[in-house]
């Protein structure tokens, strides 16, 4: 396994961030990847940056190594805006959410990869279900046993996570009734959801090298958890997040991200199946959701808790000059999440076709 954890200051950050392609007159996903991708090229601009995902409705968006999450808001509007540019030049239009609310995500081709070619055939349906699309945070950690720290204390936090991002109510031209459905579709691939609870760097690469030896997969990027380190990146990665409509509230939840993998020593594994009952109530009910609070043993609603936890990081976010982005959390806590958001104009419109719209022009 290649280790390249301590080859960036610790705890800068990078994100990446997977963006729906949609045609410009009926809304729907359109598998557009190879013409961006070409305009990409014609473009000049990085094969690095701009990229393919799974599905061909899918573009991914890697973000440079920034060394504050105060310069990571200050540029990814600038960011989205070139994307949006390159994407409309191709006729197509860009989309933030964790699910499109009418198309069929079975309808839409997989990228034409060696990689997402095998992913398809060793998943099958599952694979054709994964038009879906996230928000990843990558934090660089110092060294392995600290990464295992850090993917422990992520984990804890991953329903808060996910109740302040969810970002993806509607599927297939139906309300869920969920808040983010894409959590739910992405628990039909194999070693997603909440990580194992490793003790030890050991652990984890034992489990890694069991699972290639038996030819189960390839290599350790095919643990899509929620949480996971990437050895080959030197980072802690969280996966958990719906994308974001709102580019500041990414950086919010980045800020977030980078001081919990910061303090990760002050936050030890919990109870499993208490975590797995929080992250099932945050994806069902987001910031509504009633929580099982570890330090207290009672419960306690998502705001709350969101409010508690930026007030205990507060201090380290200060070492961090993300004070200012760390507080965008308490704005996602008083507006409401993306889903919220999008429920609000369907219930004004009474139309997907008109949620959609909101979204590209949202989305900036």
């Amino acid at each position: 396994m290649d280790l390249n954890f301590g080859g960036s200051a610790p705890y800068t950050i990078g994100i990446e961030e997977e963006f729906q392609l949609v045609a410009p007159s009926s809304f729907e996903l359109v598998p557009a990847i190879e013409d961006v991708l070409a305009a990409r090229d014609a473009a000049g601009l990085s094969a690095g940056s701009i990229t393919s995902e799974l599905s061909a409705s899918c573009l991914e968006v890697r973000s440079p190594i920034w060394g504050t999450v105060a310069e990571l808001a200050s540029k990814l509007s600038d960011l989205r805006r070139r994307v949006r540019a390159l994407v409309e030049g191709c006729e197509v239009r860009l989309v933030a959410a964790g699910t499109h609310p009418f198309s069929d995500a079975t309808a839409q081709p997989i990228t034409a990869s060696e990689r997402y070619r095998r992913v398809e055939k060793e998943m099958g349906w599952a694979a054709r279900m994964q038009a879906i699309y996230g928000l990843h945070v990558h934090v660089a950690v110092p060294d392995e046993e600290h990464a295992i720290r850090a993917v422990n204390a992520l984990s804890r936090h991953v329903p808060l996570f996910v109740a302040l991002s969810a970002n993806s109510p509607f599927w297939r031209g139906a309300d869920t009734r969920l808040s983010s459905t894409r959590a739910k579709i992405f628990g039909l691939v194999p070693r997603s959801g909440l990580p194992p609870r490793f003790r030890s760097w050991g652990e984890f690469e034992g489990y890694v090298d069991t699972l290639v030896g038996a030819a189960s997969m390839p290599d350790y990027t095919w643990c899509w958890w929620d949480a996971r380190p990437h050895p080959r990146l030197g980072t802690v990665e969280l996966r958990a997040l719906d994308a974001q409509t709102d580019a500041a509230w990414t950086a919010s939840l980045a800020a977030l991200a980078q001081c919990l993998v910061a303090t990760a020593d002050e936050y030890p594994p919990e109870e499993p199946l208490l975590t797995e009952e929080n992250k099932w109530r945050a994806i069902r009910y987001g910031l509504d959701a009633h929580l099982h609070d570890f330090s207290t043993g009672e419960s306690v609603s998502a705001r709350d808790a969101a409010r508690d936890l930026v007030k205990a990081l507060r201090f380290v976010s200060q070492d961090f000059r993300c004070e200012t982005e760390l507080e965008g959390v308490l704005g996602i806590v008083e507006a409401g999440t993306g889903a919220e958001k999008q429920r609000a104009v369907f219930g004004e419109r009474n139309s997907l076709e008109d949620v959609v719209e909101y979204l590209i022009a949202a989305t900036a």
